[in-house]
């Protein structure tokens, strides 16, 4: 699985030896910065005045500190430990599906009815919000996940949240109450300026970003270019002849590098440009799961996932991570970053649609 800055050096050991005011790791901290930025600390970065400049400065102690008295972590902003860095990559992982629930929220919501009428990722979405807010036991959630089905658990855990909040609710029901709750709870975690950024991560008309959704995918909200799109149907195809589902983690990203005012890309990822995506493969009816780890056994793994890998090696554009020199077994994309000028086009294209809306 590729990795982020902030990632690869959590792999490293001690992050605040990195992460620090003063520190002269530039890159890294203009992606603390950049991350910061999205999780809604615009205010205390002072980003119109600095943007991402990578000077853990006064303003960054003040973002830092934020985040952290927001999450309910002693910090005075001054460095960032292992456990804080964690919590700033898992809000930031999140955001896609608080994109995806601040849009039901400002939605006309007779005509978003019900949760059980949603879309996977919808549902999905509203999982882990619950979750997060303490509500694992009631969605059976070491069991399922975050599965984006609507049964037994998640109406349960529904009406309890609201329940616990006064509001009255059959666990299915998306009224304007339960809603407005839900974006309470979800500001909790993040800076004022959260918000500002949802419209643009999600799909409009003039919008190269869509969200894939198809009967094998499951799991994060798979953001994609829409010119990656007939390949992401060719894996749902290949899922169906295997039986097998696609447990997404991972797709398009902007952390670690993004155009304009930030920096150039360190690598050349796929996932920048919204082509690959990092998944498990999920079989026997949903019971069982080949991560990264199971994977690498490949073409010693159970069958199902044997012959959804072979699809994807056998396949004449797209490419299988487990192929790579550096392995990564998770990965799947379309070569891409292989054509440096076309990559360079759907970057850019996909970055500014994101950070500016067009």
């Amino acid at each position: 699985m590729e990795t982020s800055l902030i990632e690869a050096a959590l792999t490293q050991g001690d992050i605040s030896k990195q992460l620090f005011q003063g520190s002269a790791n530039k890159e890294l901290v203009t992606e603390l910065q950049r991350v910061l930025f999205e999780l809604g600390f615009k205010r205390e970065l002072q980003f119109d005045n600095f943007e991402a400049d990578g000077n853990y400065n006064s303003a960054t102690v003040n973002a830092v500190a934020a985040f952290a008295a927001k999450n309910n972590v002693a910090s005075d902003g001054t460095v960032v430990s292992n456990n804080l860095a964690k919590l700033l990559l898992q809000r930031h992982s999140f955001l896609p599906e608080m994109y995806l629930l601040w849009s039901i929220h400002n939605a006309d919501l007779r005509t978003k009815k019900f949760i059980s009428k949603g879309t996977k990722m919808s549902v999905t979405a509203i999982q882990l919000m619950l979750n997060e807010k303490g509500y694992g036991q009631q969605l059976n959630f070491a069991k399922f996940g975050a599965d984006g089905d609507y049964g037994k658990s998640t109406r349960s855990a529904v009406i309890a949240y609201a329940k616990d909040n006064g509001i009255d609710s059959d666990g299915d029901l998306l009224t304007r109450p339960l809603m407005n709750q839900i974006l309470k709870d979800i500001n909790t975690f993040y800076g004022s300026n959260w918000s500002d950024q949802a419209a643009n991560n999600l799909p409009s008309e003039d919008s190269p970003l869509v969200l894939f959704e198809a009967s094998r995918f499951m799991g994060q909200p798979c953001r994609a270019d829409v010119e990656f799109v007939p390949m992401l149907q060719k894996i749902n195809a290949y899922a169906e002849q295997a039986n097998v589902f696609i447990h997404v983690t991972s797709s398009f990203r902007t952390s670690s590098n993004v155009a304009g005012a930030i920096v150039k890309p360190a690598t050349r990822s796929n996932h920048m440009a919204g082509h690959a995506i990092d998944m498990n493969v999920v079989y026997d009816n949903k019971t069982r799961s080949a991560n990264s780890k199971e994977l690498a056994k490949y073409p010693a793994v159970a069958e199902p996932v044997r012959l959804f890998i072979k699809f994807i090696k056998d396949d004449p554009v797209l490419r299988w991570g487990g192929d790579f020199q550096d392995r990564d077994t998770v990965h799947i994309d379309d070569g891409l970053n292989q054509d440096m000028a076309r990559w360079d086009k759907r970057y850019q294209a996909m970055q500014k649609a994101v950070q500016l809306g067009g």
